[in-house]
């Protein structure tokens, strides 16, 4: 007979696999629901609620029942049709107007981002499921689903979905004046950042990896079956393998990072290692053919880095957009803290990498300072945002920042015309003096002895 104490680990257990499950679960859930079709499914069933619902009106008062009549629910569902196809169309047309123009002028992966605006969705779906909502009770009143005695449920279910659709309406039309804008655009890139950020859990709920010494030398190796980008890594499911089996996973690789196929991904310990082990411990790890936001803080502010290398680029010569950028970015950089352990570790038994804050500030501020050279306003904004990233407590932030501002500093001594630009971007700069070019070993002639502005020196 199994012991009270066998029995409540049992059920603990239980649901813990239950929990994780859902959490699962619910992350696919979450993607499908970005979904714009999946939206105005859901709002079209509001004609089968309504079908289901038109027996109540035989609890309404008997004059309201009797003032409503098959002509009334007609022209009202004639109506809600009509509009609402010319309204969606029009809202369609805006919407794929807005997407190419921003996949035109700011950059490929903010039309992702765009796509993905759930304030854009659930308006549309509203427009597209009230329209199909009443088409399908337009069906049922001519098929004669609907009882003449069962029309006053439908009758105000119907005044309901119009109160509804006239709000989506007016949250559309604020919503247009700036859809596929440039600073609608970084600030919705910005926002996804910092929502990234505060979702994702430290060392992804796992316990950080140099914290646990080196990886076990007869550890096996989880390898990918496919090409792609990591998109996510459930670190439940990992752990409940290791407290299943009684043994460890290492986290190879974060999500954003490009894979290919038999690269290894994860590496587990554990008495018995089997096939159907490693089968379960790849299906942990999403990959896909385009990286995601929801691990992966570097992607939204890597767009945001393009979209300030796309304003400066000739067809568009936009400094101050980049300038903008710029900003946003140095915000979100300096806003970051260093990963550190919780007291309680979410994922037990799952060691993952610590994020690597230092590639925020090369993968950033490094290609706008290398597009934006011959623009001192930009290259001052950049030396201004790295020198007070030099400050930051995370050391890794603060050696990048400094590297990153002696090759910014070799950006604008190449591509600035005036001795005088150079000569003020060298005093905003935080670096001693700017990265070697090509054929040379060490700093340019005659920048020796320079003195920065900054207050703190590499």
């Amino acid at each position: 007979m199994m012991e009270g104490s066998d029995l409540v680990k049992e059920r603990t257990s239980l649901a813990d696999g239950a929990f994780d499950m859902l959490k699962k679960i619910f992350w696919r859930l979450r993607l499908e629901a970005r979904r714009l079709w999946v939206r105005a499914a859901i709002i079209s069933a509001l004609a089968l609620i309504a079908a289901a619902l038109a027996p109540l009106s035989n609890l309404l008062p008997f004059p309201v029942v009797d003032a409503i009549d098959p002509d009334a629910l007609s022209r009202l569902l004639d109506i809600l049709t009509g509009s609402m196809l010319a309204v969606t169309t029009f809202s369609l047309s805006v919407m794929v107007t807005a997407h190419l123009s921003a996949d035109k002028n700011v950059t490929p992966r903010s039309h992702r981002l765009l796509t993905e605006d759930s304030r854009t969705h659930t308006v549309l779906a509203t427009f597209i499921g009230a329209f199909i909502y009443a088409l399908a009770l337009t069906v049922m009143l001519n098929a004669g689903v609907l009882k003449e005695t069962e029309l006053a449920a439908v009758y105000f279910m119907t005044a309901g979905v119009i109160a509804f659709v006239a709000i989506a309406l007016l949250r559309w039309v604020a919503h247009l004046a700036g859809l596929g804008s440039f600073e609608a655009t970084t600030r919705r890139v910005e926002e996804r950042v910092t929502r990234t950020l505060s979702d994702r859990a430290p060392f992804l709920g796992g316990a950080p990896l140099d914290g646990n010494g080196t990886i076990p030398a007869d550890a096996a190796e989880v390898h990918a079956a496919q090409y792609g980008f990591l998109q996510n890594i459930d670190t439940a499911a990992l752990s409940e393998w290791a407290t299943e089996t009684g043994g460890l996973v290492w986290v190879a690789s974060l999500p954003g990072s490009w894979i290919d196929r038999g690269e290894v991904i994860l590496r587990a310990r554990a008495e018995t290692f089997t096939e159907e082990d490693e089968t379960r411990l790849r299906g942990a790890v999403a990959i896909g053919d385009v990286r995601v936001w929801d691990q992966d803080p570097a992607f939204p502010m890597i767009v945001a880095a393009e979209i300030a290398e796309r304003a400066l680029s000739p067809g568009i010569n936009d400094p101050r957009t980049a300038i903008d950028v710029i900003g946003r970015l140095g915000r979100l950089i300096g806003g970051l803290e260093r990963e550190t352990a919780p007291d309680e570790i979410a994922a037990p038994g799952v060691f993952v990498p610590a994020m690597a804050t230092a590639r925020l500030v090369r993968e950033t501020l490094d290609p706008i300072a290398r597009d934006g050279a011959g623009f001192v306003e930009v290259q001052m904004a950049v030396q201004r945002a790295l020198g007070h990233l030099a400050l930051h407590r995370d050391p890794a932030i603060a050696e990048a920042a400094r590297e990153t501002s002696r090759r910014a500093l070799a950006y604008a001594a190449d591509g600035l015309l005036l001795r005088d630009d150079i000569d003020r971007v060298t005093a905003a700069a935080i670096a001693r003096g700017p990265a070697a070019t090509a054929g040379e070993d060490a700093e340019q002639p005659g920048q020796e002895g320079i003195e920065p502005g900054g207050t703190a020196r590499a």
